[in-house]
């Protein structure tokens, strides 16, 4: 079973979640409504970069997840720069027994006048292939 959670702000990563839960077959979940993590096999996170860390509440629900609710964990999200939520997130997960993935996906999202119109829809059929191609090998270790 696959479920998407996400943190959002602006709508950009929101957007993404859409498109990630679609190519995993599965619904979003804002992070604030996630409820039922149990037994999912890949739990796909969207959290974007705000001054150079993850929104504080996502940060909350990874702090309490444990490796008895999930067995993947793969990033997505959006960044008006080039950094990603991987290393943060990898740096609050693994230390508990949680495999996350090296396989993420980030594009630009817009913030102010940056990155005006991302992510686009380029953008979210590529998170859609990327969320099928990993839910297609989720019966395999990531």
């Amino acid at each position: 079973m696959n479920k998407v959670i996400y943190a959002s702000r602006g709508g950009n990563t929101e957007k993404l979640a859409a498109a990630i839960a679609k190519g995993a077959g599965c619904e979003a979940f804002s992070v604030d409504s996630a409820a039922n993590i149990e037994g999912v096999d890949t739990l796909f996170v969207g959290g974007s970069i705000y001054a150079g860390k993850i929104d504080s509440s996502l940060r909350k629900f990874l702090d309490k997840l444990s490796a008895s609710q999930v067995r993947n964990i793969v990033v997505f999200g959006t960044a008006a720069g080039n950094k990603s939520a991987l290393a943060e997130v990898k740096t609050i997960l693994e230390p508990k027994g949680i495999k996350v993935s090296d396989e993420a996906f980030q594009c630009k999202g817009s913030f102010l006048f940056a990155n005006r119109g991302r992510p686009n829809d380029e953008d979210l059929k590529h998170a859609e292939e990327f969320a099928r191609k990993i839910s297609e090998g989720s019966t395999h270790a990531l």
